[in-house]
């Protein structure tokens, strides 16, 4: 077909702003349309992106807005589907016509697809809805799709939005892009099962240094995140600023640990997560996210507070890993 197009896809939004994490969204929106409702606080919690901090090494990329991409945290992505029954194929960024044909295929099936480090530009994931022009246009979701230089197309008429040429630009530069397809449902663990394979996979979240190259990971990435507002110098505030906005959104979700971890009666571990979501709380509170204490950044006296705060983060967590083994 020319044109396909999935109706009903949950749009991938900033709108609430503690739910800022676009794969998790983006997993929703895919697996709602297979008739899989999942909240997002079990499905954050679930799928390790609360308990996940990435940070960029310098010899890579001093300020990389990026850290926060589940691209630098894989682990994450296969066990999220495992965990609620979904076999998913991960495909780095190939040929077009392979790839073309990957999305087509999914989506002719009813089946969207997700798609990592773009198709839109400095996204995380988008959710793909639908296809015109036999692929060779996208349409989908994501809180990106406002970005002008990225895509200057009018939505469709969906609400969805249009993306041509979409194999390259952002999805073929960087962090090359990925292509998920979810292959069909699989035996869905129980939920002692689940709990068990979410603490392995979040011991390794904190406690393994570094899971991609380029990236610090858990609690060096804490402790990288902290040093370099300490260390690293600018000229501009922007600059950094966007940086530790960016990076709020991995403590954004630690609230989500503590919820899943006192439901599933982890006790000692959620009562550490309660502590870490209260200082990521206050993190939000010194640095906003809307540029309004851009001050802050012309002293380093001024945001060691926040430096500290970094700190206790990975302190509790230390914590919270020897009691996950």
């Amino acid at each position: 077909m020319l044109r396909n197009v999935i109706m009903g896809l949950r749009p991938v939004t900033w709108d609430n702003a503690n739910r800022q994490n676009e794969f998790v969204q983006s997993v929703m929106s895919a697996l709602g349309a297979l008739g899989e409702e999942i909240e997002y606080p079990l499905l954050c919690a679930v799928s390790g992106c609360a308990f996940r901090t990435s940070f960029s090494m310098p010899s890579s990329q001093p300020w990389n807005h990026g850290n926060y991409h589940v691209v630098h945290t894989p682990p994450i992505v296969e066990h999220t589907f495992r965990m609620f029954g979904y076999r998913v194929t991960h495909h780095i960024r190939g040929d077009f016509e392979l790839d073309r044909r990957r999305i087509v295929d999914s989506i002719d099936t009813g089946v969207p697809v997700i798609t990592l480090e773009g198709v839109i530009n400095c996204a995380d994931a988008c959710v793909i809805a639908g296809y015109d022009d036999g692929g060779n246009v996208l349409l989908g979701f994501s809180p990106f799709s406002y970005v002008g230089d990225d895509h200057s197309e009018a939505n469709d008429i969906t609400g969805a939005f249009r993306k041509s040429g979409w194999h390259g630009g952002f999805f073929a530069g960087g962090s090359q892009g990925r292509i998920l397809i979810i292959e069909g449902k699989a035996e869905r663990p129980d939920d002692a099962t689940v709990l068990a394979e979410t603490l392995r996979l979040a011991a390794r979240l904190i406690g393994e240094p570094c899971l991609v190259p380029g990236q610090h990971n858990g609690l060096a990435a804490h402790r990288a995140f902290a040093h370099a507002l300490r260390t690293y110098a600018w000229d501009d505030n922007f600059e950094p600023y966007l940086n530790v906005m960016c990076n709020f959104k991995q403590y954004l979700d630690r609230r989500y640990a503590a919820g899943y971890l006192r439901m599933a009666g982890r006790r000692d571990l959620a009562d550490l997560y309660t502590r870490i979501a209260a200082i990521a709380d206050e993190m939000g509170h010194m640095i906003p996210q809307d540029f309004s204490t851009a001050d802050l950044f012309s002293s380093k006296r001024k945001l060691e507070p926040y430096c500290r705060a970094i700190e206790q983060v990975a302190e509790l967590e230390e914590r919270a890993l020897a009691l996950m083994a």
